[in-house]
């Protein structure tokens, strides 16, 4: 089946996904792990438990959290909660016990679904063991008779997904997704891509988030195949996969790009017979890498997206047909608009530096807590906090985050562009850019290095700089250091790094 966008309007909700593919192609293998498939009609049947078990123990709109890996239960659960007309909590296999009480704290839920080598992590914040199920004890036994009255309408306006922002800058945000959020976002997704029925995707990201989640939507809207990957660190097995099942699109994180092509690119050549194409979240990455992998993979499209967990995928550029815009993030989705303001409202012209503004059918209308709504959704556009510009041609470019960027005289410094400097020195393992208060020039640019040796020369980064950058760009401080702090994604904590350097 091809999905044809004319008749997208059998897609109202998320479960729909599954539901409509299941009665289409029931006997299609629509997801593989770890060498066993499932099909349509065994995965339907096997959500179709999990919602009857909460059409029982559960009211419209609970909260049900998930807290299970790259696997076929976390699936299951997941379409099984929504057709059930709960709202699910996506929970990171990798999240922290202080930030899992945060998110149960704040949504409550009513039930969970887990594994096993998890539970641990959920009785330590408190989860009663009455309200936590294993998938698999529940989709083993017989299917009863569903009453008639358990039935419930689930509307496109529904809030489907709760998912906890990394919180880079403080506390995580909670994002509501409605269903027509994530089903809009899914056919933005579609077109581009141009996903079809005959593709599969190797799956990499994590499903508890939405870059992850967001491919088993689209893959499972045109009738195509998703392998699940648990281990994004292992890329010889994921080299592997992609041979064995003639992978037609892989879907990875920067991390594990990274690690493909600085240690495998000859093994990702040689897999890569069958790729058609190979896409990557949003994460600023070097020139150098992107040339690497349009040099040595030429037939295959290198696709690369700016989105927010609040705004799925808001832009996409094919970086191998348009290497003039190698520094940029692309241009809108289809049906999504996007301005750049200055602090007053007034929107900038192409090439002037503002707070990125995005507006479409993927946008949420809150966030879980109300106050963040009111600062950051003004008439249907979203504040992003990044900054940026558009050009002539309405490509976006990011600067970085509105509270990061350092303000010299004047002149606006983008910390991740320093960095990507930096991190290219021989010997450099990490790097933080920050800004720190200057009586003669506001702010100063202030790096912080972990270097593979102590008695790494710091002189070199200041060279290297100085090659490279403008010269208000130039680090007027630099650091050795022996940890960055971080979220559970791995993005860095500058904020709260800024305030520990500042606070000593």
């Amino acid at each position: 089946m091809n999905l044809s966008l004319a008749g997208k309007d059998r897609f109202k909700i998320i479960s729909d996904f599954l539901d409509e593919t299941a009665l289409s192609f029931p006997d299609k293998v629509a997801l593989v792990y770890e060498g066993s498939s499932y099909t349509y009609e065994n995965l339907k049947k096997r959500s179709d438990k999990i919602s009857d078990f909460l059409l029982k123990n559960t009211k419209k709109g609970d909260v049900v959290g998930i807290l299970i890996q790259n696997a076929p239960d976390f699936v299951i659960s997941y379409f099984g909660v929504l057709r059930s007309g709960c709202s699910v909590l996506l929970l990171s296999v990798n999240v922290s016990d202080k930030n899992l009480l945060l998110q149960i704290e704040k949504t409550r839920p009513k039930i969970f679904f887990s594994e096993q080598k998890l539970a641990e992590k959920l009785k330590r914040s408190g989860v009663d063991s009455k309200t936590l199920f294993f998938v698999n004890n529940i989709v083993s036994t017989k299917k009863p008779k569903t009453a008639s009255d358990s039935f419930r309408t689930v509307s496109p306006e529904d809030v489907s997904t709760i998912i906890f922002t990394s919180g880079t800058t403080g506390a995580p945000k909670g994002i509501k997704l409605q269903h027509k959020n994530v089903v809009g976002a899914t056919f933005n997704i579609i077109k581009f891509l141009k996903w079809r029925a005959k593709d599969i995707d190797v799956n990499v990201a994590s499903l508890s988030h939405s870059f992850g989640i967001g491919n088993i939507h689209c893959i499972f809207a045109v009738g195509g195949t998703s392998i699940a990957y648990p281990d994004a660190l292992n890329v010889k097995g994921i080299l592997d996969v992609i041979e064995k099942y003639k992978a037609t699109t892989l879907s990875l994180t920067p991390v594990t790009l990274r690690i493909a092509t600085e240690r495998f690119m000859l093994s990702l050549v040689a897999a890569a017979d069958s790729l058609r194409f190979i896409q990557t979240n949003m994460s600023r990455l070097e020139k150098s890498l992107i040339l690497s992998i349009i040099s040595n993979l030429p037939a295959i499209d290198f696709h690369y997206y700016y989105g927010l967990t609040e705004a799925s995928r808001s832009t996409f550029v094919t970086l191998n047909r348009h290497q003039d815009k190698l520094d940029s993030v692309g241009q809108p989705s289809p049906g999504v608009k996007i301005k750049i303001i200055e602090e007053s409202g007034n929107i900038l012209g192409p090439g002037k530096i503002g707070e990125i503004c995005v507006k479409g059918n993927m946008v949420i209308k809150e966030y879980w807590d109300k106050q963040e709504t009111q600062k950051r959704i003004k008439d249907g556009w979203l504040h992003t906090n990044d900054f940026g510009y558009l050009d002539e041609q309405g490509y976006l470019y990011i600067s970085g985050r509105k509270d990061d960027i350092i303000n010299v005289s004047g002149e606006k410094v983008s910390p991740e562009e320093v960095e990507i400097v930096i991190k290219r020195v021989p010997g450099v393992y990490d790097a933080v850019v920050i800004g720190l208060p200057d009586k003669l020039l506001g702010e100063s640019v202030s790096a912080y290095v972990i270097a593979e040796r102590s008695d790494f020369d710091l002189q070199s980064i200041i060279k290297e700089c100085r090659k490279r950058l403008e010269s208000y760009k130039v680090p007027q401080k630099i650091a050795l250091i022996e940890k960055i702090p971080k979220t559970d994604n791995g993005k860095v904590q500058r904020t709260l790094f800024k305030k520990t350097i500042i606070n000593k």
